[in-house]
């Protein structure tokens, strides 16, 4: 269901028998972050039959951010988590709901560390491609407001899960901001999870891939790691300019607000 703001955008943007599709973007891309960042498709508008696109048969907005799957470092085992109290859910049921006994149940769980690869498009966060014309519409301050927005997220992912509160924050990143539109470092951070779920990364591979990272490019990469982590920590820190992960975040932050003009002098 479209909530109530949404169908007054709807409705305010037909005009003569036009449903305006770039006006309705651009309020999108104005009022809902999500919608700016991680873009969107409305292929069904609910519009009165009379009622017709101005252009193209929907709304849809291509994602400036772009997410991979995250891949487990680690075979999967799968161990079994019983779920707990089912003595208390059979007295339960058999004084309140008259049933038999249950039988516990039980859930199949994964325990790694997992790698995934997010980009950016900074170039396109608050802008509209329209039929004609390319709207822009957020201040410089907006923009950066929403990537540094993203990036505290990602430095600060947790997930409640049946009860647990799960830390998903990273420890260990690598990137920076580019004039060259690439994913240097997808696939390039190979790390093996070894004795105690410590980590052993592969440093080569990483050093190799800094490589395609353009000469005049490569003193903006950054890189973090998290102490206590990884088997060949030190090895790290001698090979490259290592920072904590929130110091990372921090420097990342910095460069988006050079980019888009922000910096606090």
């Amino acid at each position: 269901m479209l909530d109530k703001t949404l169908q007054e955008y709807i409705k305010g943007n037909i005009k003569d028998g036009k449903f305006n599709v770039d006006s309705f973007g651009r309020q999108l891309i104005k009022e809902y972050e999500e919608f700016d960042l991680f873009g969107g498709l409305f292929t069904n508008l609910k519009l009165d039959k009379k009622v017709k696109l101005n252009y193209g048969d929907s709304v849809k907005r291509t994602s400036p951010v772009k997410i991979t799957y995250a891949f487990s470092l680690a075979p999967f085992k799968g161990d079994t988590n019983f779920l707990n109290n089912i003595d208390a859910f059979n007295r339960y049921i058999k004084h309140v709901e008259e049933k038999g006994e249950q039988v516990i149940a039980y859930s199949e769980e994964h325990r790694s560390h997992y790698v995934y690869t997010v980009t950016v498009d900074l170039d396109r966060v608050g802008v509209w491609d329209g039929q004609e014309e390319v709207f822009d519409e957020l201040t410089p301050q907006e923009k950066a407001k929403r990537v540094k927005d993203l990036l505290d997220i990602l430095m600060r992912l947790d997930r409640q899960i049946r009860g647990r509160w799960e830390n998903l924050s990273p420890v260990f990143v690598i990137g920076g901001i580019f004039k060259t539109k690439h994913p240097f470092f997808m696939d390039s951070v190979d790390a093996k999870q070894v004795s105690k779920g410590k980590l052993l990364l592969n440093i080569e591979r990483l050093k190799e891939a800094m490589e395609f990272v353009p000469k005049e490019e490569r003193e903006n990469i950054v890189l973090g790691i998290q102490s206590g982590v990884f088997l060949n920590e030190k090895d790290i820190r001698e090979v490259f300019e290592a920072y904590s992960v929130a110091k990372a975040f921090e420097k990342i932050k910095e460069e988006v607000d050079k980019h888009y003009g922000t910096s606090q002098i």
